[in-house]
């Protein structure tokens, strides 16, 4: 820090009241992003006290990371300076909420989990869909840019945020879109923050479009020995008159995953393609009959549909993908990879040759929309039996020197992997990136001149003249996003 904490600590009570300022080491400890802790956190009340506290930071350079529930902090690289911690999660309320239009506006601090409840109780939703659904606040997931398992029907986030109110890195107000849909005119500056990780402005009001929940809906699994058949079954769907909510597939990988946590309609084959169809009753018992047909046309080894708790626990299991990787395998890195369909079968081979070759197992679930989720997972006990293997020349003593190294650091398995898996993705013109993985594999990125992202191209220098408008005193999140931004 600029100046002591001690300093910051006696001027921050005057904005928020000494209640909501936070010092303690121990609870600081919860704020930390990537090993690197805060020395104070703020909880503000309103969007006033926060264009406050920037100016304030602005003002002695004090950088600023802003947060809600925490599920998303693992996203990003490393922040270059962290002092203060800036706790939304007072910015709790619905503002506005209007059933008949469709629209709702919340505060960036308002669980997913509470929004859920509410819109369900007027048979309504928004398709967010996100991990650590209980704990993640809708900006933390703008934010992020967190996917979603409902993408293949319903867009991304950019396709029903209407608008979003939020404050500069300099402490000016701003909006972008507006509250309904008829309102949003001029240009679409608030999605520019969608997955900005913060480094921008502070999102303090977001503006939804809902939906309907559909009157009537079913989950069909279809199984597959290999993972072209699987993704062929996936296109052959987009390319019908069908119109599925969900089409996804998984590897056996994920399937043991999803098996160990009850759920145990995932098939024993190496690929699994699941298909949720919603609608009225006509609609999903039409492509009951039409997937069912495609499937024995395209010689699945299994489909069925799923009764209601099979189906609950399924497309609980997917939507929380991420969440159950990191709490199996907390030493588990995931990419995610965005691509276009035909270019998946390539993709995954390439992905698991470079596995292989550091001896890490995978799990895989694809998006038929073009998101690819693969988990690379540490190190298994087929190491063990590679160790009672005798070295038979120089050649193999050399290769188990190497692996040696590796079993002594982990990490290294990751690193090499993961950087072979980027190269190969930005060769293949698809967008990678390390959404998740441990603090000290970041530092090995880096340490070996990579990072979670790929390398930064053209569109770097604009990257850094938006955040010198949005944040001209570079305190927000510094060093978080591609390119060091």
């Amino acid at each position: 820090m600029s100046k002591g904490s001690a300093y910051v600590a006696s001027r921050l009570p005057e904005i928020v009241g000494a209640e909501h300022v936070l010092t303690d080491i121990r609870v600081c400890a919860k704020y930390e992003v990537d090993g690197v802790r805060p020395s104070v956190a703020v909880r503000p009340g309103a969007a006033a006290e926060i264009a406050e506290i920037l100016r304030f930071a602005a003002a002695d350079q004090l950088a600023v990371i802003p947060m809600g529930g925490r599920t998303k902090l693992g996203i990003g690289m490393p922040p270059r300076q962290f002092d203060l911690a800036l706790d939304l999660s007072r910015l709790n309320r619905v503002l506005a909420y209007d059933p008949r239009d469709l629209t709702c506006g919340v505060e960036s601090g308002v669980l997913f989990a509470d929004l859920d409840r509410q819109l369900a109780a007027e048979r309504q939703f928004l398709p967010l869909a996100p991990a650590f659904a209980d704990r993640a606040t809708l900006g933390g997931i703008i934010a992020a840019g967190a996917d979603s398992p409902l993408r293949y029907a319903y867009g991304s986030a950019r396709d029903y945020l209407l608008g979003m109110e939020f404050i500069t890195g300099d402490g000016v107000f701003s909006k972008s879109g507006g509250r309904v849909v008829k309102n949003v005119t001029g240009y679409d500056l608030h999605k520019l923050l969608i997955g900005s990780l913060g480094t921008l402005a502070v999102i303090t009001r977001l503006n939804f479009r809902t939906f309907p929940l559909p009157p009537a809906q079913q989950t069909f699994l279809a199984s597959f020995p290999t993972v072209p058949e699987a993704l062929s079954f996936c296109a052959a769907i987009a390319k019908s008159p069908l119109q599925p909510k969900l089409v996804e597939a998984l590897d056996r990988g994920t399937a043991r995953l999803f098996a160990a946590r009850g759920c145990t309609r995932t098939s024993g084959d190496a690929w699994s393609a699941v298909i949720t169809a919603a609608g009225q009753q006509a609609v999903v018992e039409r492509h009951a009959r039409d997937l069912e047909r495609m499937a024995g046309d395209m010689r699945a080894s299994e489909f069925a549909p799923l009764n209601d708790s099979e189906q609950a626990a399924l497309l609980g299991c997917i939507t929380e993908f991420p969440r159950l990787i990191l709490e199996a395998f907390p030493r588990a890195a995931i990419f995610r990879i965005a691509a276009l369909p035909a270019a998946m079968p390539d993709l995954l081979r390439q992905i698991s040759a470079a596995l292989e070759r550091q001896r890490l197992d995978q799990a895989t679930l694809v998006r038929a929309s073009g998101v690819v989720y693969v988990a690379m997972l540490p190190p298994t006990s087929r190491d063990a039996a590679d160790e009672n293997a005798p070295a038979k020349n120089d050649a193999a003593k050399n290769d188990a020197a190497d692996k040696n190294d590796a079993d002594e650091n982990p990490d290294i398995r990751l690193v090499t992997a993961g950087r072979e898996i980027m190269k190969v993705g930005v060769a293949g013109g698809w967008r990678p990136l390390i959404e998740w993985c441990p603090p000290s594999v970041k530092r090995e990125l880096r340490a070996a001149g990579g990072s979670i992202w790929p390398p930064a191209g053209d569109e770097h220098f604009l990257a850094e003249r938006l955040k010198k408008v949005f944040d001209p005193h570079g305190i927000l999140a510094p060093g978080r996003f591609q390119g060091g931004v």
